[in-house]
């Protein structure tokens, strides 16, 4: 069963769970397909905002952002051993060299070229709309959980995934 909710503290809950994961997998509709076939891609993430937002540096001419361009729908995807989410939403381009130069780290050095200053590095926001997640306590609990619900043995009143509707 799915539990539902917008509350602040359901918000609240949905980002502390996902800030504690990095990397996604930001899946888009491939501009270049004519039948809607689906592209996942791994990102870093940069900044999980409060409101379920969350942020990826990218190159501006990037397959992520063509498709961007074509289809604002995105998927984000994240898994840890205690928790998985799936936010789904909206993505938007930012072009502002201050907020990439706020966002830059060593990590972004390590993928990208050129700096903060380099015009073709971009911000990739993700407005979410809602977000789903399983777990997110511990390890064991997460995996009891996830099993029961698989198995659909959930008599004993455990929850499974929580739908968040984010602002």
């Amino acid at each position: 069963m799915t539990e539902n909710s917008s509350s602040d503290d359901a918000v609240r809950a949905a980002t502390e769970v996902m800030s504690s994961m990095d990397i996604a997998m930001l899946t888009t509709v491939d501009a270049g397909s004519s039948t809607g076939r689906l592209t996942s891609r791994p990102l870093s993430t940069q900044v999980h905002e409060d409101d379920g937002d969350v942020l990826f540096l990218v190159r501006r001419d990037s397959g992520v952002v063509t498709d961007i361009r074509a289809n604002l729908q995105v998927n984000v995807a994240y898994s840890s051993m205690k928790a998985w989410v799936s936010l789904a939403g909206t993505a938007e381009v930012i072009d502002d060299r201050d907020t990439v130069a706020r966002l830059w780290s060593s990590g972004a050095d390590r993928f990208m070229e050129g700096g903060p200053e380099d015009p073709d590095n971009v911000v990739l926001k993700v407005h979410g709309d809602s977000v789903t997640y399983w777990g997110g306590d511990s390890l064991v609990g997460t995996a009891v959980e996830t099993a029961k619900m698989v198995a659909g043995k959930d008599e004993d009143g455990d929850r499974g995934p929580t739908q968040v509707d984010l602002p």
